[in-house]
This record gives structure tokens, C-alpha cells and sequence, in this order.
């Protein structure tokens, strides 16, 4: 079975040697070839590609920033109707357990002023949404009302518990 290879390749030779009209033939069959399409078509439909590829990645630039600005206008937007609903709860607290119309009427006159802060800082978010500065005040704004009205409801109770070991001792 062992055959040398170079013996093998010789003869194969007589194999290989081609026709003496394959050259004719070849440039006949080459010339009958459908043509390929002219020049212009190619680069106009490259062309057509590139344009909306291009539309495409401009699309999607422009309109990340305005989806990532809806988001945090959103995030925001949870975030302050939280502190309200919470301010809201600790008000309704306060006003239930004090009997202090004055205290009442001084807590509620701070209150609005931090309101009527908030609306101003409100409306500066409206117009320029990315400016972290705005978003941190209204922020600052919520907890301080909210701690305020913590504080108040602190208080009421130190007050009720003094009330309450005085009443006792007399």
C-alpha cells in the first residue's frame, strides 16, 4: 500500500494538462456572464444605507436625553409626592393632638412660607430640569417641612407628658 507521492502526481499529469480550445472556451463563457450592475446603482444604494443608518443613530442620540429627562422628572416627581403625602399626615397629627389655636396658626404661617418657597423653586425646576442645584433645594425644601412638622409633633408631646405629671402630682 506504501506509494510514494511524486509517483502518484505523475500520473495525474496527463490528467491535468487542459484542452487546447479551453482558453476560448473560457473567454466565451465569461463574455456570456450577465453584466454586473453599473457602477452608479452600487453607490446609490450604499448610499441610501449610510442616509439611514445616519437617521437612525440621530434618532436614537436626540431622543436618549429626553427619555433619561422624562425619568428623572418622574423619579422627582415620586419623590415629592412622597415628602407631601408625608408632611400632609404629620399636619393632620399635629392639628389633632394640640389645642393651641395660636401654636396652630404659627406653625401654619412657617409651613406656608416653605410652601410659597417651594413654588418658586418649582417653577425654576420647570424651566431647567437639569440643573442639580434646583432639584437639591426642592428636596432640602420637602425635609425641612417635614422635619419641622416632626419637631412640632416632638414637642406637643413633651408638652402632653408634662401636662399629664402635673395633673397627677396635684
Amino acid at each position: 500500500m506504501k506509494r510514494d507521492i511524486r509517483e502518484l502526481f505523475k500520473d495525474n499529469e496527463a490528467q491535468t494538462a487542459l484542452p487546447k480550445n479551453h482558453r476560448a472556451e473560457f473567454l466565451e463563457k465569461l463574455q456570456q456572464q450577465p453584466k454586473p450592475a453599473t457602477n452608479y446603482k452600487h453607490w446609490l444604494r450604499i448610499a441610501v444605507v449610510a442616509v439611514i443608518a445616519l437617521g437612525i443613530g440621530f434618532g436614537v442620540l436626540y431622543k436618549s436625553p429626553i427619555e433619561n429627562q422624562n425619568t428623572m422628572v418622574a423619579q422627582i416627581q415620586a419623590i415629592e409626592a412622597q415628602y407631601l403625602q408625608d408632611i400632609d399626615t404629620e399636619w393632620h397629627n399635629f392639628v389633632a393632638l394640640t389645642k393651641d389655636d395660636v401654636l396652630v396658626a404659627r406653625y401654619k404661617k412657617r409651613l406656608d412660607a416653605l410652601d410659597a418657597d417651594y413654588q418658586d423653586i418649582s417653577a425654576q425646576f420647570q424651566n431647567d430640569t437639569n440643573n442639580i442645584l434646583v432639584i437639591e433645594a426642592l428636596v432640602e425644601n420637602l425635609q425641612t417641612r417635614l422635619q419641622l412638622l416632626k419637631d412640632i409633633q416632638e414637642h406637643i408631646n413633651i408638652l402632653n407628658q408634662n401636662n399629664e405629671q402635673y395633673e397627677t402630682s396635684i
